[in-house]
């Protein structure tokens, strides 16, 4: 463990929920919504921000995958019907 840094035990209830600190979500200023970021063996969680720009937002996000954006797309829209 890193000197000098905070941890926290969290408890995982029966649904996969998560209590965050009220002091942790006030430093962090956490609104909403955070991102989830698993990287090996680790959870990170970010902030999210209001987002002003969704596609530089898209665009920061690390995707692992084989396909095309063709075939995410043609994926999506079936899966909505359009």
């Amino acid at each position: 463990m890193k000197r000098g840094t905070k941890y926290n035990i969290l408890t995982v209830d029966g649904k996969g929920r998560v209590h965050l600190p009220k002091d942790v979500r006030e430093e962090m200023d956490i609104q909403n919504q955070i991102l989830l970021e698993k990287e090996k063996n680790l959870l990170i969680l970010k902030p999210v921000k209001k987002i002003d720009d969704p596609l530089k937002f898209l665009a920061s996000i690390n995707v692992k995958t084989k396909k095309s954006p063709v075939e995410m797309k043609r994926e999506d829209e079936c899966a909505f019907g359009e």
